[in-house]
């Protein structure tokens, strides 16, 4: 019978491992040339293949909250303010950031970190569903940190837009500010 009693020493091997393939795939990614990339036009951080895939994910995970196919503007009001809230996160946190979305844009490691091979504009709203679940309920807190990442941030910034203070029921901002 097999014994799945987690013990010190496994979950330190499993952070280490967890961590070496972080850092292998970020390497691997940064010999790529993705995270060279510029910033694209219009924005401070993030690069066209980052809104690539950060536009493929907001549908899925905005399901509940998402009214459909979002018109032009509005999916570009988002990536704005996620290229804004990026802007604003410490040194640190922002680098892991971009590191995560440089490992998930390169074809051989995002396959390996469970996701599809082919690119995310390619990508069905079912295999993104899978992906995102893979990563939800996976035993390796690394893909269960960059789903919550990637699933707050989309929402922060989601319900930030106009368009979802009526679902949302908020009036939106203040007209005013009494002194």
């Amino acid at each position: 019978m097999l014994k799945t009693t987690t013990t010190r020493r496994g979950f330190m091997q499993l952070s280490t491992a967890s961590a070496a393939l972080l850092t292998l795939a970020g390497t691997a990614a940064g010999l790529s040339g993705c995270s060279k990339q510029p910033a694209a036009e219009g924005y401070r951080l993030l690069r066209q293949g980052d809104i690539e895939l950060l536009s493929a994910l907001a549908p899925v995970i905005l399901a509940d909250g998402y009214p459909g196919q979002l018109g032009a503007q509005a999916e570009t009001r988002l990536m704005q303010a996620l290229d804004n809230l990026i802007g604003t996160l410490q040194e640190y946190s922002r680098s892991q950031l971009m590191l995560l979305l440089d490992v998930l844009q390169v074809a051989p490691i995002r396959s390996v970190m469970g996701a599809q091979w082919r690119s995310w504009t390619a990508a069905s709203e079912e295999d993104i569903n899978d992906f995102l679940n893979d990563w939800k309920n996976s035993s390796l807190q690394l893909k269960r940190m960059g789903y919550g990442s990637l699933c707050k941030l989309l929402t922060m910034c989601w319900y930030m837009q106009p368009e979802t203070f009526a679902v949302s029921g908020y009036p939106g901002p203040p007209k005013k500010i009494p002194a």
